[in-house]
């Protein structure tokens, strides 16, 4: 028999103000026979440290427990009810709310198997395979020009750095200092599922950069954007990219393709003597 199973993402949204969130669980319920059930991900969950790279992994990991223990009541308590009576709950329970750990986008499906389902859409939302994500080819990415910046560069060192902004900090995967110059290269890679996605992934690093640039954390001679453009040839995916790369261009950083290599390398160098001379009037 088929039954209607609604469905409720979880995301943890750290950043109120941003309203940036990752999906971390799935709430389901199929109220004709009573059922209700969740899954969330580990508290040690990289795709969330990826993604908040500039957050204390504490913070996931204790709100995350603390959530489940809310869900389990939930499934406790719901698991008493059937009907329009269940329905009304979990849609009581799934309302907008603030704080942390939020419920996202729902949904209703027909399905033979809830529990079975449940594991579907837990790995539909959360559980993609993470080499397949632009998460891991950023970091692909970082370590192929980290080692190419290593052998290339003796004066200076890029390494993962913080770079304080006066009311926060943003954590950058390849930073150099020397005497007086700070530079950085954050490569990005835009090959997301949807078009919105890639210019929510745009435009949140554009927003960094920007209080970067007005917190005097960098100069914008000093940051560069490298970037890889969406593999999808769709004309809205290659719109969003385009929109993406104005905007990062409006900020006066440097802006170079990925395969670019030489380019990469020439913004990485320090100019040595200026620097020294200026260093030495200090």
């Amino acid at each position: 028999m088929k039954l209607a199973l609604s469905f409720t993402t979880v995301r943890f949204m750290p950043f109120a103000e941003t309203t940036e969130f990752a999906n971390v669980g799935v709430l389901v319920c199929a109220p004709q026979i009573g059922y209700v059930d969740f899954k969330l991900a580990p508290a040690k969950f990289k795709r969330v440290s990826d993604f908040f790279d500039d957050l204390d992994g504490q913070l996931y990991a204790q709100a995350i427990a603390t959530f489940e223990e809310e869900l389990k009541y939930v499934k406790k308590y719901g698991s008493e009810l059937t009907g329009e009576s269940l329905a009304n709950f979990i849609r009581e329970i799934t309302r907008t709310r603030e704080g942390i750990m939020t419920f996202g986008e729902g949904g209703v499906l027909l399905t033979n198997n809830p529990k079975a389902e449940l594991i579907n859409l837990f790995d539909r939302f959360i559980g993609r395979t993470f080499a397949e994500s632009k998460e891991y080819r950023e970091k692909q990415m970082v370590k192929a020009l980290r080692q190419e910046l290593t052998t290339a560069l003796t004066s200076v060192k890029y390494k993962e750095q913080s770079l304080d902004i006066g009311f926060g900090s943003f954590r950058l995967p390849l930073v150099a200092k020397f005497a007086n110059t700070v530079k950085a290269i954050k490569p990005l890679a835009f090959d997301q599922q949807s078009p919105l996605l890639l210019a929510d992934h745009g435009d949140r690093w554009i927003s960094r950069v920007k209080h970067l640039l007005n917190g005097n954390a960098l100069k914008k001679e000093d940051f560069l954007f490298t970037i890889e453009a969406p593999r999808s040839n769709k004309r809205e995916f290659k719109a969003a990219f385009d929109i993406v790369e104005k905007g990062m261009l409006e900020l006066g950083v440097n802006v170079v393709p990925f395969e670019q290599r030489k380019n990469i390398l020439e913004f990485a160098e320090f100019d040595i003597s200026k620097t020294v001379d200026d260093y030495a009037l200090q």
